[in-house]
């Protein structure tokens, strides 16, 4: 059985606690899977191919985990599967050109996007693949690169295929690169793009990033853009848009095949207090993300209403 429809098994049996949207859209492509329907199917293979790569060659570099191989969740592994997943049956490429991960903090964003990034730089057969991430300052946007750098240095195999130069992480073979970016670096045009990570969105308050890191992608045959942003922050700009767009294509309003949206968030603003809903919002909750500390969190928020 494929991971999409595993998370949507144990989602159905109160293993996996999610909000009503994310179960919604998790129903979609279970049904997609099922149904293939616009021309696109499911492959398995091309679906777990980089999980298959992460958990072979990625490997922790913080913790007592460190040096050891990153194994994903449920949830991690459902997502990828559905991000590469779903393929035209004509051309072969990739159905999702963008998708949205809105989720809590501390639940296992940086080690997931460094794998896929990792993933698409060597292992994606896309010549002079041109990877970024991107965020409101550069050194934000060096958290997800520092953290791939980190599993290269961790992975004997990885060290010996993938370089370190000046400004970015080099793959000679295919003539790759993946190079942190902020929204004032000298300058974003003139990029190919292949993969491009846009980390807390919620802190860009202009478009500008966003088109332009889109359009940058716009010569190749099936790019990725990965706009992921965290729970619990003040909504401003882009993220409205986005956040609203999301939510309008999994509720149906909006038709679009090409656009991922996945949420992890309370289904209502009062369920913050209440500890049998908080998973909703952290998927890693229990194994990536104390409980503890979210419940110190919830304490001091109850105390101190500013912090809500």
């Amino acid at each position: 059985m494929d991971y999409v429809t595993q998370y949507l098994e144990a989602i159905k049996a109160g293993k996996c606690i999610v909000s009503k949207r994310c179960r919604r859209q998790y129903e979609k492509l279970v049904d997609d899977i099922n149904n293939p329907k616009d021309g696109y199917v499911f492959d398995q293979e091309r679906a777990e191919r980089p999980i298959q790569f992460i958990e072979r060659f990625c490997k922790h570099s913080k913790g007592e985990w460190a040096g050891k191989p990153l194994r994903l969740e449920l949830f991690q592994k459902a997502f990828i599967s559905a991000l590469f997943g779903f393929v035209d049956k004509k051309t072969g490429y990739r159905k999702y050109r963008e998708t949205l991960l809105y989720v809590a903090r501390k639940n296992g964003k940086s080690v997931l996007l460094s794998g896929i990034a990792l993933y698409m730089l060597i292992a994606d057969r896309e010549p002079g693949a041109e990877i970024y991430s991107v965020a409101s300052k550069k050194d934000q946007a060096k958290i997800i690169f520092t953290e791939t750098f980190n599993m290269v240095r961790q992975s004997p195999d990885l060290i010996q295929v993938v370089k370190k130069r000046k400004s970015d992480l080099y793959f000679n073979l295919t003539f790759s690169k993946f190079q942190p970016l902020g929204k004032n670096s000298d300058t974003l045009d003139g990029l190919n793009s292949s993969l491009v990570i846009i980390d807390e969105l919620h802190s860009i308050k202009d478009r500008n990033s966003y088109e332009v890191m889109k359009q940058s992608q716009s010569a190749r045959q099936q790019p990725l853009l990965i706009t992921i942003t965290t729970a619990g922050t003040v909504r401003e700009a882009i993220f409205d848009d986005l956040y609203g767009y999301a939510c309008n294509v999994i509720d149906g309003t909006f038709e679009d095949d090409t656009f991922l949206p996945i949420l992890y968030e309370l289904d209502d603003r009062e369920e913050w207090t209440e500890p049998s809903a908080w998973a909703k919002a952290n998927p890693g909750l229990g194994v990536i993300k104390r409980i503890d500390d979210l419940e110190l969190k919830v304490e001091r928020a109850k105390n101190n209403p500013s912090e809500q």
